[in-house]
């Protein structure tokens, strides 16, 4: 096996360094594709905006103005362009919604700008900041959001395209030389195979020939002798499965494990079929504050402790216990209550006699009211110690404490921090906060916190 694993590293040494270069000589189409794709980034590219866009990786800042004021696109334009920020865009439009300060906003002007990896972010919003609240009497800034897909513009998709175009053809290149290019790496990876193969099957039929007592003398006592090399075999697979079994649990356990999303109730955050890593909060402590993801089993499941239920939940294999993904909205003590304001039809969090600014929710509209006879945990209330409200951020199509109650500390199976898959939504799942300046009075700034990027 060390032998094959060691001429595996040596042709992947010669597939990276020697086959690929002198194909991609050969491929004057392939070559061409990926010059036009070059092109077209160089074109509409500064600083990798143009790759950041299409991994929608940007903000867009919501300023409010007054009604009469006009927009000056041209003046504007200009100010980002001598930013250096060439893949940017704005617009304005008349709203009614609460922002991130709790104000009523009404006409809006948007501006979305591409991250910039290279640029100090805070110095970067500031003197946009600064040339609106310059040009436009009592204008304030109301809201940080993520770019997303409610901000794309027309070619994006091309672009996408021919990202997927080049990594398509790259995939191809590598897949056709381990298939087709080495034919003597081929043949012993599946002599190899065979051999493994006939062995266990042999091993399989003498157990079946000889009951169950073989099998246990053969794998726990080590009795072999010369014509019996299978056992070895079946031996180191067994031991290597076991090893892997006790590694996992014990990631699980300790560490943290991944975990697929079946349902919608956290978008926009986390979409359906996404993938996350969820951190254990045990081991060490970790404190639980508001507006962390958890990862928990919901109160009406009772979860068996059979030993199998147990190793079923430790190893992640054929574990059938629900455990739902939510935000954590009412922390232990909070005087937690749901309101509906009439004036702009919307539905607000109000904890402590204060409204909660969440800018990571679908709809302020869309809510599952409270007069559904479902809905049972409105307020107000207190919420008792150890006790979290939870929430998910798709209100409208969400089982939450609005309709079970409380979650317990002790049925919380950790935090999602991180999501790996898709690629294209790679992100880090913890609210990151800038203090921008959020209005200009007599020369000087109010600043205030903004959630930046969540990604």
């Amino acid at each position: 096996m060390k032998n094959i694993i060691k001429e595996w590293s040596l042709n992947l040494k010669e597939l990276f360094f020697k086959k690929i270069p002198q194909e991609l000589i050969k491929m004057k189409d392939f070559l061409f594709y990926v010059l036009i794709f070059c092109i077209i980034c160089n074109i509409y590219n500064l600083n990798n905006q143009t790759l950041n866009y299409i991994l929608k990786r940007g903000v867009v800042l919501e300023y409010s103005i007054n009604k009469s004021q006009t927009l000056d696109k041209k003046a504007l334009q200009k100010k980002l362009l001598d930013m250096k920020f060439k893949y940017s865009y704005f617009d304005e439009s008349l709203e009614d919604y609460y922002g991130a300060n709790s104000n009523l906003v009404e006409k809006v002007i948007h501006i979305a700008l591409p991250y910039l990896p290279k640029e100090d972010k805070k110095e970067a919003f500031n003197e946009v900041s600064d040339f609106i609240f310059d040009n436009y009497k009592g204008a304030t800034l109301v809201d940080v959001k993520l770019m997303n897909e409610n901000y794309a513009k027309p070619y994006a998709s091309f672009m996408k395209f021919l990202t997927v175009l080049f990594v398509s053809f790259l995939i191809w290149i590598i897949s056709s030389y381990f298939i087709y290019g080495n034919k003597v790496f081929k043949e012993k990876v599946i002599a190899f195979y065979n051999n493994k193969k006939s062995s266990l099957l042999s091993f399989i039929r003498k157990t079946k020939e000889n009951g169950v007592g073989y099998f246990l003398r053969k794998i726990f006592l080590d009795e072999s002798d010369n014509n019996e090399k299978e056992t070895d075999i079946t031996k180191e697979i067994i031991s290597t499965i076991v090893f892997v079994l006790l590694c996992v649990m014990a990631i699980r356990y300790f560490i943290g494990e991944l975990r697929w999303i079946p349902t919608g109730s956290m978008n926009p955050t986390i979409l359906e079929k996404d993938r996350v890593y969820v951190e254990k909060l045990e081991f060490p402590k970790k404190e639980i504050k508001r507006g962390d993801i958890l990862v928990f089993y919901p109160p009406e499941v009772e979860l068996s402790n059979s030993p199998l239920a147990v190793l079923s939940r430790l190893s992640g294999i054929f574990c059938k216990d629900m455990a739902y993904i939510k935000r954590v909205i009412g922390m232990p003590g909070d005087k937690f209550e749901i309101k509906y304001d009439l004036r702009i039809d919307e539905y607000r969090v109000v904890i402590n006699n204060k409204p909660l600014d969440e800018p990571y929710i679908l709809s302020k509209v869309v809510w599952t009211p409270c007069e559904n006879p479902d809905v049972k945990y409105c307020g107000p209330f207190v919420i008792p110690e150890d006790k979290y409200f939870m929430m998910g951020d798709n209100r409208g199509n969400s089982q939450d404490s609005r309709f079970w109650g409380f979650l317990d500390k002790d049925r919380i199976i950790g935090r999602a921090n991180f999501m790996f898959f898709p690629f294209k939504r790679i992100n880090v799942l913890t609210d990151k906060y800038l203090e921008l300046n959020e209005q200009k009075i007599k020369g000087h700034y109010i600043k205030n916190l903004y959630i930046v990027n969540r990604y």
